[in-house]
């Protein structure tokens, strides 16, 4: 884990803290304005290798493993988006970062950095809301419609599959790369490439046996331009678009264009 690669152990250091009831493991460097990273299903902390070298230069970075995944903790409840958003605030708290900070949240993390943002809006900077659908109940409707699109390639199948009592240990437990693979090949624009095997491995080393896969599933889709109109519905001062030559695991795919973006938004803080 200390070796990583793209991850220099001289700037970057990993921790353990109490948060909120759980243990939640976070990689910390650099020093300035806070930017937290808070990465979604399929991933942990390591999904923001990439851009995590070169905001350490001028920003303090915290990349924390949400609940369940990763070397966090791995209970048997406290997955809803309330309790995600306490967990990372509590533990921004712990680390005397209360500050105006930036949020750079991708898939199933995004719910809950957007909660976090809403509700102790005095405490946020800015929101990068990465590739995921504003889970109200209107848009969870048209997502999981009937429809052609709805279904196309199965729809959001993976959803309803992780609300079904002991089916992911029982199908998924020896069969973990599969499906891990499975959404990072179909899912990114250049059919998994962009995620290194390295990365992979590393995904895969918490995301396995009974545990790892019962607390790790969620959600993961790729929105594009819909993700916007969604953020209008709940949200002031909404910026967006849609990243090009890229699926939905972004912080792989099109790092160079999110580090762009996310300096112009923490340049505002």
């Amino acid at each position: 884990m200390n070796t990583l690669p793209g991850i220099d152990p001289t700037v970057f250091t990993h921790h353990t803290a109490q948060a909120n009831g759980v243990q939640l493991h976070y990689v910390r460097g650099g020093q300035g304005p806070v930017v937290l990273l808070w990465h979604g299903f399929l991933e942990t902390w390591y999904c923001w290798r990439k851009i995590m070298p070169v905001l350490a230069k001028q920003y303090t970075v915290i990349a924390p493993d949400m609940r369940g995944y990763g070397d966090s903790d791995k209970p048997d409840h406290g997955y809803d988006v309330r309790t995600l958003a306490e967990d990372f605030r509590t533990l921004v708290q712990h680390l005397g970062l209360m500050g105006k900070i930036i949020l750079v949240a991708h898939d199933m993390g995004a719910p809950p950095a957007l909660l976090y943002a809403a509700e102790y809006s005095d405490e946020v900077q800015a929101l990068v809301y990465l590739d995921n659908p504003v889970l109200t109940a209107k848009n969870i409707q048209q997502i999981h419609a009937f429809t052609p699109e709805g279904t196309k390639n199965g729809g959001l199948w993976w959803w309803d599959f992780a609300l079904a009592t002991d089916i992911p240990e029982r199908l998924l437990i020896g069969k973990e790369r599969e499906f891990l693979t499975w959404f990072y090949q179909g899912d990114t624009h250049d059919q998994g490439a962009s995620i290194e095997e390295v990365a992979v491995t590393e995904y895969l080393r918490t995301f396995s046996g009974a545990v790892g896969v019962r607390v790790g599933l969620g959600g993961v889709l790729g929105l594009g331009e819909k993700v916007k109109p969604m953020l209008e519905g709940v949200a002031r001062h909404v910026q967006g678009g849609v990243v090009p030559d890229c699926g939905h695991f972004i912080p792989d795919e099109q790092p160079d264009y999110l580090l762009r973006l996310s300096e112009f938004l923490i340049q505002q803080a």
